[in-house]
């Protein structure tokens, strides 16, 4: 594993997390000179893309490829074409937003993603084991995802830039990025640990959970579009999904339940931590998309921003991030032996649990017409400010182990 990849990737994501508690001080002081929706753009597509992408393409490139494939130049040039991509995205948008230079940059991302995914397919080879299917699963929902980018362009040449079949494209790349691609991914880079260290699940049980969670995530874009479209079959085609999420997340229960000894064995109480946050954030996902089965809930779900931002963060931060980072410190490619990172961590992670109750109890109040906290956005940015601090101090360590190690 290239650990500069890594420090990469997680400096990306100390990067996003900067902007987002810059936009969340907007709301408590005025900030001259900046556009709001300009930083929001570069904060997404950073933590995105330059956070999560980059993370998941080293980690499979570590667990999925034989030694001498993923020491291939071609994964080197290609990973740091797509870091420029990334830098080109952090100054482009904050200064125009959607533009000529920014959707340049966000489109050499696209093409440098498929070439990943072409080199990577080919490089992995036909393996029969379960985690291959979730990784290639994983690959063709990054692709698929795309085809609402590619959408974007015709709509917004027609002169219907934010009307329904704008906002439809917009959450079909979001949809499958963060609940086909990222999780899939993760879930591709669990399994292939498991069978490294030859915890063995029931075929049965896996077949189930992988057919359960792949209709499921099919289904539920219905959500995505109920509010433009609040039609009765599409409220019952997200019924349909959701109902067959919960009965992933049973089958994923009973997965973790029958070898629930090893995994206690394969995190140390860090790593343990991160996994147990991101299964508990993937579970209560679950949970928040069944409940907006119910017409009168999805209204308020889809209505209320604090709600979407919420759940967003949610599965960005809790799900995808804290795994991510469970595996790092676990394969030593950041370091948690140091007080510093382990207090980063718990900053981390009160930072995301705080801002997660502000967010959604936020958004009950004002579904319910109560109002709002007292000195909510002082409380949010607060609470906000601890994710980069937290990473501040993760980041450190990692570099001057590396540096060590590498004099030596």
């Amino acid at each position: 594993m290239n650990k500069k990849w890594l420090q990469a990737a997680i400096i990306n994501f100390l990067i996003a997390a900067s902007i987002g508690a810059l936009l969340r001080f907007a709301f408590v002081v005025e900030i001259p000179g900046i556009k709001y929706k300009n930083f929001l753009h570069a904060h997404s597509h950073i933590a995105m893309l330059g956070w999560v992408y980059l993370a998941l393409y080293a980690l499979l490139i570590h667990y999925f490829l034989p030694a001498e494939k993923r020491e291939r130049v071609i994964y080197q040039r290609l990973f740091w074409l797509t870091q420029l991509s990334v830098f080109g995205m952090a100054i482009s948008f904050p200064i125009q937003g959607y533009g000529a230079v920014s959707i340049s940059f966000s489109t050499l991302h696209i093409l440098c993603s498929y070439g990943f995914v072409r080199l990577f397919w080919r490089d992995m080879g036909a393996g029969k084991a379960i985690s291959n299917q979730w990784v290639k699963t994983a690959l063709l929902f990054m692709v698929l995802s795309t085809i609402g980018v590619w959408a974007m362009g015709p709509i917004m040449a027609s002169g219907l830039r934010g009307s329904q079949w704008y906002y439809m494209a917009v959450q079909f790349y979001l949809h499958f990025q963060f609940n086909g691609w990222f999780i899939f991914a993760i879930l591709a880079i669990f399994f292939r640990l498991m069978e490294n260290r030859s915890v063995i699940f029931p075929p049965q049980l896996m077949k189930r959970f992988f057919l359960f969670l792949l209709v499921s995530c099919l289904l539920t874009y219905a959500l995505a579009v109920a509010w433009s479209q609040p039609m009765l079959i599409v409220f019952i085609i997200n019924g349909i999904g959701v109902t067959l999420q919960l009965v992933t997340l049973f089958y994923g229960g009973k997965l973790l339940m029958t070898q629930q000894g090893q995994l206690l064995t394969s995190f140390t109480r860090l790593e343990s931590l991160l996994v147990r946050i991101a299964a508990s954030s993937f579970g209560l996902k679950v949970i928040i998309q069944a409940l907006v089965v119910l017409p009168f809930v999805a209204e308020a779900a889809y209505t209320i921003r604090n709600y979407v931002i919420g759940f967003i963060h949610l599965l960005l931060l809790g799900a995808v991030s804290s795994f991510l980072l469970a595996i790092a410190f676990r394969e030593k490619l950041y370091w948690s032996d140091r007080l510093s990172t382990r207090i980063g961590v718990f900053l981390l992670v009160l930072g995301f649990v705080l801002s997660e109750c502000l967010l959604f109890l936020q958004g009950t109040m004002l579904w319910w017409g109560i109002g709002f906290l007292p000195q909510y956005y002082e409380l949010l940015f607060g609470c906000s400010l601890l994710l980069p601090l937290g990473i501040l101090l993760i980041v450190p360590g990692q570099f001057r182990r590396y540096s060590t190690q590498t004099s030596a």
